[in-house]
């Protein structure tokens, strides 16, 4: 017989016998009716086979018994201690969720493929403005720039965050923690890549004139002035172009370039400079004839947040070369980048200039004539509108050394040769006596044009003549619409004025269809005001205007922009803030919402 066959029928016997029942001592009993037959001769082999299963069967079940018992033991010691300690759960789970929070974040995020940023897939900004950090970062910036360029005197904080014209009014807390004077483009970046590298906020400032809360330091940080750098670096007489540092003033630099015969066009209001000219794409009294600021800026030289230093486009009157990032930046309120320095345009003084001055009998009037000159094109350099409550302000406020008609009036200003000076104003005369004009006075000499154009200079401030206290402040605003909507808003906006009960003027750069309202308040009537510059912004911008002529956005105008431009033209300007400076260090909160806002704060449309 096989091996194999010997084994097998051990095997069948080892099985049968494990199915007969044992006694409690392990023992097989035996039962009557049924046999287990021994077929394998070799007798001894298959019980020594046999009682190997049973020691072996044995063991196992030793173990098993003991390994109960052990259970059991420990069973009743867990019970006597009142079982698992309570924080062991708690501390399990912590432990979890730790280690999965970190998993996570090792995990990079789906990336973000959509073209806009809705403000509600927004997270605030995440700044760091705590003292030790503010504190750090005031020695780096020592030794970048110097002690003595570094201030944190209170006065000087309180007029880097806003101004007695602005019509956003001060908040306490909207200062910055000091201010920072570089000297150069590379000391405006070594101090950017210290607040990108601690998440300082950064506010920039130049000459301060802006009206709509462009400076206000919302979110503390520090405020960087560029006071120092206020140099003219080259004029290209023969190209028609100057580079210059932002701090600039437009009216210096026209003094300087008239010793070569040329002036740079754009004449906002005084004390205006370039950087801040070009943060809010101003224009001013010569925009009819010359454009606004984006015609004169050639390129810029700009620090972004990180401390990056780029050059938008070199020197030639035209370039198709790429996206166009020099107008990117201009009217971006220094919330993409710090302009360090500009290319700008500049064109020959012109041989003659003259003024001329007429009233009418109503603001309306006035507004048509300056439709019929626009209509007919004729090329006057400036055409400006004062209504008759602005011209009593600045007869009594004796800013002038005239006394004035208080009549609505338009202001011309002509630029040519003498000839043909002298047959545009000969045009306008006989067009503004067709529309109602009662009188008609031009200049015949350099000093008597300067005279009669000191008047429109003097708006501003001879309504801030009229304040009576502390209290009283002026919300100084624009808006634009386009020229054959001219005379419906200006008319709209006069009579609601009146209706308000508050002193209010208007004037402004009528020729291209913007205008300007002053309206002098007291903290009492703040509500009356902010209504009235709301009706007139609404109105605007249904007469498919803008909200926003000249003056920028700022804080103010930031959420009158989704009815003027529509929802996804402001979520995409808000993916673009997020593009250029992606831990929103530059001036935050201006023109698009970084943050949701609280509720009522928006004003209902």
């Amino acid at each position: 017989m096989s091996c194999t066959a010997a084994s097998s029928r051990a095997l069948r016997r080892t099985l049968l016998q494990s199915c007969a029942p044992r006694s409690r001592n392990g023992a097989v009993q035996q039962l009557s009716a049924r046999r287990c037959y021994a077929t394998d001769p070799k007798q001894e082999e298959t019980e020594s086979f046999k009682a190997q299963l049973y020691q072996s069967t044995g063991e196992r079940l030793k173990r098993d018994k003991a390994e109960q018992a052990r259970f059991a033991t420990h069973r009743e010691a867990e019970k006597a201690r009142g079982g698992s300690p309570p924080w062991l759960v708690p501390l399990v789970l912590t432990v979890g969720a730790i280690g999965g929070y970190f998993y996570g974040k090792q995990v990079p995020n789906d990336p973000d493929t959509a073209s806009t940023k809705p403000l509600n897939n927004l997270e605030g900004p995440k700044h760091d403005t705590s003292p030790a950090t503010l504190q750090s970062a005031w020695g780096e910036f020592k030794a970048i720039i110097g002690e003595e360029n570094i201030s944190t005197q209170p006065s000087e904080l309180a007029s880097h965050s806003g101004s007695e014209w602005s019509s956003h009014p001060s908040h306490p807390g909207d200062v910055p923690f000091a201010i920072v004077k570089p000297g150069n483009t590379e000391e405006v970046s070594e101090i950017m890549k210290v607040c990108h590298r601690r998440k300082i906020p950064v506010t920039g400032y130049s000459g301060g004139t802006s009206l709509e809360g462009h400076f206000a330091a919302t979110r503390g940080g520090i405020c960087i002035d560029f006071s120092r750098m206020d140099k003219i670096i080259a004029l290209h007489k023969d190209d028609l172009d100057v580079v210059v540092q932002p701090a600039v003033g437009w009216e210096n630099l026209n003094e300087d370039l008239k010793q070569d015969g040329l002036f740079f066009p754009p004449d906002p209001g005084p004390g205006a400079m370039i950087g801040g000219m070009i943060g809010t794409g101003c224009s001013g009294t010569n925009a009819y004839r010359y454009g606004t600021m984006k015609d004169w800026v050639l390129g810029l030289t700009v620090v972004l947040a990180d401390g990056t230093i780029i050059k938008t486009k070199q020197r030639p009157r035209k370039s198709s070369a790429g996206y166009d990032l020099t107008r990117t930046f201009i009217g971006s309120e220094g919330t993409l980048g710090l302009v360090t320095e500009a290319t700008l345009k500049v064109t020959p003084v012109p041989v003659s200039t003259s003024v001329a001055v007429t009233t009418f009998p109503t603001i309306r009037d006035a507004a048509n004539c300056v439709f019929n000159v626009v209509g007919a094109s004729v090329p006057v350099a400036a055409v400006e509108i004062l209504d008759d409550v602005q011209m009593k302000c600045i007869n009594d406020a004796g800013s002038t050394s005239r006394s004035w008609k208080e009549s609505p009036t338009l202001f011309f200003k002509f630029a040519g040769t003498p000839s043909a000076v002298k047959e545009h104003v000969s045009i306008v005369q006989q067009m503004a006596k067709k529309a109602k004009s009662t009188s008609f006075e031009f200049a015949r000499s350099t000093d008597e044009a300067d005279e009669l154009w000191q008047a429109r200079k003097e708006a501003l401030w001879s309504v801030m003549a009229k304040k009576k206290n502390s209290e009283d402040s002026v919300w100084t605003t624009d808006v634009a619409v386009p020229m054959s909507r001219l005379p419906d808003i200006i008319d709209e906006t006069k009579r609601d004025i009146a209706r308000s009960g508050l002193l209010g003027s208007i004037v402004g750069h009528v020729g291209d269809g913007n205008f300007h309202s002053i309206i002098l308040y007291n903290k009492s009537q703040h509500a009356v005001a902010e209504e009235l510059v709301h009706r007139m912004v609404k109105r605007a911008i249904e007469m498919e205007g803008t909200a926003t002529g000249e003056h920028g956005v700022g804080l103010v105008k930031r959420d009158y922009l989704p009815h003027e431009v529509g929802q996804s033209s402001v979520d995409l300007m808000r993916k673009m803030k997020q593009a250029f400076d992606p831990l929103c260090l530059l001036n935050c909160d201006k023109i698009v919402r970084m943050q949701r806002p609280k509720q009522g704060e928006i004003q209902e449309w």
